[in-house]
């Protein structure tokens, strides 16, 4: 488990570094990161809790999970860094774009 959240610290100071990620969900994801660095710790309580439901190997079980749910989410915030990027780009475009025009009308030249 602690290699397990020790490589997701990693990638996503990687993610952040290669600007694949935006720093704002970047502190969400070590904060994640840390939760399953430190979870070991809490593996009574889970044992408990999971012997109540009937699990049989709650500490596998539940490593796998939240390790998929973080790749999962992880991904998710991937694209969603890359799409807030692509349209303030666009937005940016569409600015310049208009102060053309309207620097166009207030010439008095030619609008296309």
């Amino acid at each position: 488990m602690a290699v397990a959240s020790l490589l997701v610290l990693l990638t996503i100071i990687q993610l952040v570094r290669r600007k694949r990620l935006d720093e704002k969900y970047a502190f969400l994801w070590v904060a994640a990161g840390l939760v399953m660095l430190f979870a070991p710790l809490a593996t009574r309580p889970l044992d408990a809790l999971s012997m109540a439901l009937g699990v049989h190997n709650p500490g596998f079980i539940l490593m796998l999970a939240f390790f998929a749910i973080c790749l999962i989410n992880l991904q998710f915030s991937v694209v969603l860094s890359r799409l807030n990027k692509h349209n303030k780009q666009l937005a940016q475009r569409l600015a310049l774009l208009e102060q053309q025009l309207n620097q166009r009308a207030a010439d008095g030249g030619p609008q296309e």
